[in-house]
């Protein structure tokens, strides 16, 4: 207990407002943690108090009563939900390569029920997709939502709270945008290669080329009438160098 009585001083030295779900624990580990290349899995795997500091932050949000909660709120909730259980996931079975090895299946991490949110269990694709993109359709989601690999856009170093969510997605969209993760031009031969999010969710951003939906957050606008190619998604894991 006299940890977490540190890290609850800790947050009060920084000054990390408290939202109604009591997330500051969780903004000290990720201000920590998170860097601007990934994760520091091995120092957060190597200080069992700061693995057990996350765990501690999941049993607590899993007694929250999210009907309580309004619809911003919800949000912030949930993304912070999924990227917490990432974080959870990969430190239990550190060190590994890949998210996607997590489990007997391929990617079975995203369909496994191992999220406990008051009377349910969830994976992370019920997150994602069956809460978030369902109840709160915002293409913001693919870049705010973090899988623990290369070609997601960055885990925010700070949590999602909602009175500041529309600011951090939209700093998230401008973020990922202007990255060679988002798109790749080759002028060239006259094509752009995109991040395979705006193929597998095509209907969630709502544009035929993604370059039109991603100008929006450019400074420097991508050429619509480009050949449209894929990028590779690079499932490695995101650890910080």
């Amino acid at each position: 207990m006299k940890y977490f009585s540190l890290l609850w001083g800790f947050c009060l030295v920084l000054n990390i407002a408290e939202s109604k779900v009591g997330d500051s624990v969780y903004a000290v580990l990720l201000q920590k943690y998170v860097q601007a290349d990934g994760v520091s899995y091995q120092a957060w795997a190597d200080n069992a108090k700061d693995v057990k500091a996350l765990d501690l932050v999941l049993s607590n949000w899993s007694q929250v009563n999210v009907a309580q909660l309004a619809p911003e709120e919800q949000k912030a909730f949930y993304i912070n939900l999924y990227n917490a259980a990432m974080l959870q996931a990969v430190l239990q079975r550190y060190p590994i390569d890949s998210v996607k090895d997590i489990g007997l299946i391929p990617f079975s991490i995203f369909r496994k029920n191992y999220i406990k949110q008051g009377d349910r269990n969830l994976s992370l694709d019920d997150i994602e997709k069956g809460i978030l993109l369902q109840q709160f359709p915002d293409p913001r989601i693919h870049f705010a939502v973090n899988c623990a690999s290369v070609s997601c856009p960055p885990l925010r170093q700070e949590p999602y709270r909602a009175e500041l969510l529309n600011a951090q997605l939209e700093e998230q969209a401008r973020l990922f945008a202007a990255s060679d993760r988002a798109a790749r031009v080759d002028s060239r031969k006259q094509r752009t290669a995109y991040s395979e999010l705006f193929n597998w969710y095509a209907s969630d951003f709502g544009v035929d080329n993604p370059a039109l939906f991603l100008n929006r957050y450019r400074s420097d606008a991508l050429p619509p009438q480009y050949e449209v190619t894929w990028i590779d998604y690079d499932w490695s894991l995101n650890s910080a160098e």
